[in-house]
């Protein structure tokens, strides 16, 4: 027999087994819960409430500022257990009516174009940090059983006004986490580019190509890490049976060549330059992060400075 055969056997079969065992672990977080997304008719949110209704749960109530995007989604999924629900999460008032007897919640709602954020400072803090702030301060009154806040690579080592929104929502999460628990678990998934969400640099470039034009490179030595939003979406669920105590998950992600993806598309391309606090290669995790990061197969999952 050959055994060069059995052990590639043996790694697929228990590939499989983890994979198997991570969704039954899924399923019993889910099972007959009541969930509220916010942003959840958004790029990543639409897929994730897809995902969602998959499983066995009681209801999905989508909350979202874009009604033509709530609209949609209601036609694409028509299901019965999901609840449209129109707000912003600066209101405070509509998002504890949201989060009334809920069970969990998925925090994607954010102003996330880097270039709009430098340009409207005060609605990206607002938004971002003051909307993190309203959705905890909501947790504490409904008290759901969890609580899970989407982050971004460019809160690591932030250098954009999005990157320190997005690091300080982080801290306000971990802080919870860590001050609120155990009456509702608080932690956030931190992952880089997802390849399908509107206005990334894929979406650019297509247009760029329908209308013969050199495709924008902001620079040649570029690399960004990047997701199918289906691989965040299972990112995301994977992390909430491990929510416990103001985590941080990151996954381990491949970094990608800008200039080389482009060239796949076109050899025809032009430098625009880097955007305003723009790096050339983002980062996923911290040196100090990592000193405090519990290692995983696929993940690493940063715990918090202070312990309660």
């Amino acid at each position: 027999m050959n055994k060069g055969y059995n052990l590639k056997t043996a790694k697929k079969v228990k590939k499989s087994q983890k994979k198997s065992s991570t969704k039954l672990n899924v399923i019993r977080e889910l099972k007959g819960k009541t969930i509220l997304v916010t942003g959840g008719a958004g790029s990543v949110g639409s897929v994730l409430s897809k995902k969602l209704l998959e499983y066995p749960i009681k209801s999905l109530r989508v909350l979202d500022i874009d009604e033509n995007a709530l609209f949609k989604l209601n036609r694409t999924l028509k299901d019965t257990r999901l609840r449209l629900l129109l707000g912003n999460i600066l209101d405070i008032d509509r998002i504890e009516m949201a989060g009334n007897k809920v069970d969990l919640i998925i925090h994607l709602a954010a102003i996330k174009n880097i270039e709009i954020s430098e340009f409207n400072p005060i609605e990206a803090v607002d938004v971002n940090i003051n909307g993190t702030i309203n959705m905890i301060k909501m947790a504490m009154k409904t008290s759901p059983k969890k609580f899970l806040n989407i982050s971004t690579d460019k809160a690591a080592d932030s250098t954009t006004m999005y990157g320190t929104t997005k690091l300080m929502a982080e801290r306000l999460v971990t802080w919870a986490g860590i001050h609120i628990h155990p009456t509702t678990k608080f932690a956030s998934a931190r992952f880089g580019n997802v390849i399908e969400s509107r206005g990334n640099v894929f979406e650019v470039w297509q247009e760029e190509l329908k209308k013969g034009k050199p495709l924008s490179i902001t620079h040649e030595k570029m690399n960004r890490y990047f997701f199918h939003v289906d691989e965040a979406v299972d990112f995301i669920l994977k992390c909430i049976p491990l929510i416990n105590e103001g985590e941080i998950f990151v996954p381990k992600m491949k970094a990608y060549d800008i200039k080389n993806l482009a060239t796949k598309i076109s050899k025809k391309q032009k430098i625009i330059g880097t955007r305003p606090g723009e790096k050339l290669s983002e980062i996923l995790i911290t040196k100090d992060e990592l000193k405090r990061s519990k290692e995983k197969a696929d993940m690493w999952i940063i715990k918090p400075r202070i312990q309660s």
